[in-house]
């Protein structure tokens, strides 16, 4: 990674801002939580690291193990008792610690079992009746959620899924191959009109829902093994279109990322190389993870988000 930017400004920014538990807040001097921990652990672990940043990244995978629930799953905040969406990030950010499989194991178990709200029979029943003319959404797919036992959502959804396609098939939970094609073939459903995808509502009342970049990012991501569905190739140029007039620093990482992960290198470039004069235009100060996203758009490569075989057999690049 040659990038000043990330050396002068993005690196030295997390160093200072990790707590003394090993984690991190969403901003400097915030009690630590494991999603903003999450994505500063998958910045660093993608980076060319000094021995400063590679025992930061240590401590922080240690808080990041520790905060993980009996069940398997990771809560919201460290004084709730209950897993959540958390549960994804937090296991794509520990899923390359060689010593850490059977919590990676335990956390695809959780996503697994957990089902959204909607998937319940009278709630799927009532909402067939009286929901799909006001959303035009087929209730019969549903994804995950963001609190458990409530409505599944396109976040949580990408979440989960780029997590349990990591893993090799034959070490898959056994409900995981149908929780899959369920929530991947809900993302589709969910897309907004011409291309996008918004929280989750394409229509509502018969209006067109608008889609945002950071929804359509990771739905995009989670369907990069079906990148040639039209839903996606509609959504991605709607992506590519929309980069030029990006404003905030996580949605430009964010669209770089996509970008990159889809072979549009010249695009996702042009982003990344965007991020250092836009931190220095800022009057509003960058928080951790908007930190994070520019040290992974900025990388070069995509490791997190492939699988093991796959960065052992290409030597480590993207």
């Amino acid at each position: 990674m040659h990038s000043t930017f990330v050396e002068s400004v993005c690196l030295p920014f997390l160093l200072s801002a990790q707590n003394a538990d090993g984690g991190w807040g969403f901003k400097p001097g915030a009690a630590s939580r494991a999603e903003s921990t999450a994505w500063a652990v998958l910045a660093l672990r993608e980076t060319e690291l000094p021995p400063a940043h590679r025992e930061a990244a240590s401590r922080a995978v240690k808080f990041l193990a520790e905060a993980q629930l009996a069940d398997g799953a990771w809560p919201a905040s460290p004084e709730l008792r209950e897993g959540s969406w958390v549960t994804s990030v937090a296991g794509l950010a520990l899923f390359r610690e060689t010593n850490l499989t059977e919590k990676i194991n335990k956390a695809a178990a959780w996503l697994a079992r957990e089902v959204p709200g909607e998937a319940g029979l009278l709630h799927r029943a009532v909402r067939s009746v009286f929901g799909k003319k006001n959303t035009g959404q087929n209730f019969s797919y549903f994804g995950w959620s963001w609190t458990a036992g409530t409505a599944s959502w396109v976040e949580p959804t990408s979440y989960a899924i780029l997590l349990l396609r990591l893993l090799p098939v034959e070490k898959r939970p056994a409900e995981a191959e149908r929780r899959l094609r369920l929530a991947e073939t809900m993302l589709c459903d969910r897309m907004c009109p011409g291309g996008g995808w918004n929280c989750g509502n394409p229509m509502v009342y018969g209006v067109p829902g608008e889609p945002q970049v950071t929804s359509t990012v990771w739905a995009l991501l989670a369907l990069k093994e079906d990148h040639e569905r039209p839903e996606v190739q509609q959504s991605l140029a709607w992506l590519e279109g929309f980069s030029g007039s990006i404003q905030s620093p996580a949605s430009l990482a964010l669209s770089a990322i996509a970008l990159r992960a889809y072979g549009k290198a010249e695009s996702a470039a042009t982003l990344a190389a965007g991020l250092g004069a836009l931190y220095e235009s800022s009057e509003i100060a960058w928080n951790v993870t908007e930190v994070a996203w520019s040290i992974l758009a900025l990388s070069g490569t995509l490791n997190w988000l492939q699988p093991k075989s796959t960065i052992a057999n290409s030597g480590g690049g993207s």
